[in-house]
């Protein structure tokens, strides 16, 4: 008989708190249904004015927060060019906090005019040049492609190549100065380092990672080696070579190396 009462007693004290929880519950959906939209918060960006987040979300203060679709307005936001992620959560206290996740440049588009136009990341996507931040990077000349604001780079040889500028190490990125399309693909003109002058490296249409192997390669067991030659142009497209041509420097004394067959 005890037991059975304690069985009773057991099923009615879970009862009770099943209905005490429910009623909380309750009373928590009513409040969080009437809660208003009191500010909000944006942080994370950088290239990204304030207020052109707040355009694209198109929310005003004083709104239900329930009424309020973060999924929306997630994808509202994620449209600007600079934007890659961004989460947006509803907060009890009545704040819409906005975390942005901004695109990495990895090179700068040049244009006719000798002009910074975009940035670009390393999926292709063009971003427009800002004064809030700088990046050193490459510079990009003659991309032969026009800029659309919701679809990325489709010239297929460009897009390798900021794929592989994005994959390159930080020894090989000081090597570059900027890159020019030609009939020939992409050339690479090299940073100057005396007292050697820049240096064209002919990169081709395809296969930029082994490109830059061999371009590493080449600088630092000729390039720095070879202080008494000029080089005028260093050809990377050929599998098992490196074609060089080069010219004795004025000053300095004769080197009979060949290093046209790398």
């Amino acid at each position: 008989m005890t037991g059975r009462r304690r069985h009773i007693g057991s099923w009615l004290l879970g009862s009770l708190l099943i209905l005490v929880l429910s009623a909380g519950g309750w009373l928590a959906w009513q409040w969080v249904q009437k809660v208003t939209l009191q500010e909000i918060r944006i942080s994370g960006q950088i290239n990204v004015e304030e207020n052109e987040v707040l355009d694209l979300l198109r929310v005003d203060t004083g709104l239900v927060m329930f009424d309020i679709n973060a999924v929306m307005l997630e994808d509202r936001v994620v449209r600007h060019p600079w934007i890659e992620h961004v989460d947006v959560a509803r907060l009890p206290s009545g704040i819409l906090d906005v975390v942005i996740e901004e695109r990495t440049p990895i090179a700068l588009l040049m244009g006719r005019e000798g002009r910074g136009e975009f940035w670009v990341d390393a999926e292709g996507w063009r971003l427009p040049v800002t004064n809030r931040a700088r990046y050193d990077v490459p510079l990009l000349y003659a991309v032969p492609e026009s800029w659309h604001p919701m679809r990325p780079l489709e010239h297929e040889p460009t897009r390798e190549l900021i794929r592989s500028l994005d994959r390159a190490n930080s020894q090989m990125d000081a090597l570059f100065s900027e890159f020019v399309w030609g009939p020939d693909g992409w050339t690479v003109h090299l940073t100057p380092a005396p007292p050697h002058e820049s240096i064209p490296a002919l990169l081709g249409k395809s296969r930029y990672d082994a490109g830059f192997d061999k371009l590493l390669a080449f600088w630092d067991q000729q390039v720095l080696q070879h202080a008494n030659k000029t080089y005028e142009r260093v050809d990377l497209r050929f599998d098992s070579q490196v074609v060089v041509k080069e010219s004795p420097r004025a000053g300095y004394a004769n080197d009979l190396t060949n290093n046209n067959n790398e």
